[in-house]
């Protein structure tokens, strides 16, 4: 990449000029839906406690309360998993509208529900799909360490598991990172293909990404000594940041830009053939 993280920061900043109202009310708009859903799930857990304190259809109370629990931690998880899923594509909508200089409504927050709303979902659970596939082997040696008293063979295999889950989860979000960018402006296109161009498109870029993402650490930091209120304002300088860095790449998926831009004739296209 030909431009510093430093010009993308400066370049999120200045989009963001005249929208960083709008974009703290999509925050704020999301992180109370996602924390009701939080405190729903807490109070429901609660209650499935105290109901199944006595015993229910033949089983003993503790029996059924943890089955009522994990239920409900289950079926509030995946309404959760839904509801990020749907409203990630129209966040990452309105950053690109701002990128890109066009009109932003609060609105576009809907994004997700109204265009292909089962791909975005399917998005995400490949996503996850693919972490759960790596920490495989991690929860294997964890269940043999709880098994064999945790003796030091099965520690040191532990910890060696551990790092080869982080190194891989962080490779392959990497190489993934711009699928949802690509999914928002193209909904038509299918998952597996937004991840191949987005695979392209990291193709000896991860290090700079990478690098991006590690500078807003001091920034997450803050977040958490606020107890999350800077968050945002944090988050929208993120998103743009990320936003302008996708910009910057998306040229890649064309090849030689310039000359579809300035020759459309036969002769020129033919060439571009591969």
């Amino acid at each position: 990449m030909k431009i510093s993280s430093k010009e993308l920061k400066k370049r999120a900043k200045q989009k963001l000029q005249g929208n960083y109202g709008l974009c703290v009310g999509v925050q704020l708009i999301v992180n109370a839906i996602i924390s009701i859903v939080f405190v729903i799930m807490f109070f429901a857990s609660l209650i499935a406690g105290i109901l199944g304190s006595g015993s229910i259809y033949g089983l003993s109370g503790s029996m059924a309360e943890y089955i009522i629990i994990i239920a409900i931690v289950v079926v509030s998880m995946i309404f959760l998993v839904v509801l990020v899923s749907l409203f990630t594509p129209g966040n990452l909508k309105i950053y690109l509208n701002i990128s890109e200089n066009k009109p932003v409504h609060i609105s576009d927050l809907l994004y997700g529900f109204k265009n292909k709303p089962h791909k975005f979902i399917g998005l995400n659970l490949i996503m996850f799909l693919i972490a759960m596939v790596w920490s495989i082997p991690y929860y294997v040696v964890m269940v043999v360490a709880e098994i064999t008293n945790y003796i030091p063979v099965m520690i040191v295999l532990l910890i060696i598991t551990y790092l080869l889950l982080l190194i891989g989860v962080t490779i392959t979000s990497l190489y993934l990172s711009q699928a949802a960018f690509i999914f928002v402006e193209a909904p038509d296109k299918g998952i597996f293909k937004c991840f191949i161009e987005s695979v392209e498109m990291m193709k000896g870029h991860k290090g700079s990404l990478f690098y991006i993402n590690l500078s807003f650490m001091g920034l997450v930091l803050l977040g958490y000594c606020s107890f999350g209120i800077a968050y945002l304002w944090i988050m929208p300088y993120i998103t743009a940041t990320l936003t302008e860095y996708y910009n910057e790449l998306k040229p890649k998926l064309i090849p030689n830009p310039e000359v579809y831009l300035c020759d459309s004739s036969y002769e020129s296209l033919k060439k571009q053939e591969f």
